[in-house]
Order: structure tokens, then C-alpha cells, then sequence
């Protein structure tokens, strides 16, 4: 592909396959980042925030169901 040429439908749309798992995972990260370093509770009691957490992110992504 040459510098500054417009992408195709297609490449467009192997961009997006790509990119959108890749940006999930960074965000998986992020999110971890900040529970690893910020989490003030007990460890007994996480599996249940992130439990929550997944339901709310869950519901915001998909709305409810």
C-alpha cells in the first residue's frame, strides 16, 4: 500500500477486525493496571467486583437484554 493512497472497503474491513480485539485487550489491560494497583479491598472480595464489573460492562456493550 503506498503512503497516502486511500484504503479499499476491504482493507478497511481487515483494519477493523483487527484493530477492534487489539483495542479490547489493551483496554483488559488498562483495567487490570488499575485494579492491581488500586484495589483497596479485600482479596477475598474481588472475584465479586469483578464479577459486577463484568455485568455492568456487559450491559453497557450490549444494553439490556
Amino acid at each position: 500500500m503506498d503512503p497516502g493512497r486511500e484504503l479499499t472497503d476491504v482493507r478497511k474491513r481487515c483494519n477493523t477486525a483487527l484493530n477492534r480485539p487489539r483495542a479490547a485487550v489493551e483496554r483488559a489491560i488498562a483495567h487490570w493496571k488499575v485494579i492491581r494497583t488500586s484495589f483497596r479491598r479485600s482479596l477475598e472480595e474481588l472475584p465479586a467486583v469483578l464479577r459486577t464489573v463484568t455485568k455492568l460492562e456487559t450491559f453497557r456493550f450490549y444494553g439490556q437484554s
